[in-house]
């Protein structure tokens, strides 16, 4: 499992998700290889420690 977390900016939509500042949200391995590169966000695979609390699961538009 991957995690990402938007640590710029109010709200980012990608993947047919919003993410939310500072709202860690479970992502696929293609999202995480995505976000990786973005500046906007931190992001994680499941073995490490979440950095904002809890996760927070998408809510489709």
């Amino acid at each position: 499992m991957y995690y990402a977390t938007l640590i710029k900016g109010a709200s980012y939509y990608a993947f047919g998700h919003r993410f939310l500042l500072h709202k860690e949200c479970k992502i696929t391995k293609r999202e995480y290889q995505y976000l990786r590169k973005n500046d906007w966000f931190q992001v994680r695979e499941e073995n490490t420690i979440p950095p904002f609390g809890s996760v927070t699961k998408f809510e489709k538009n």
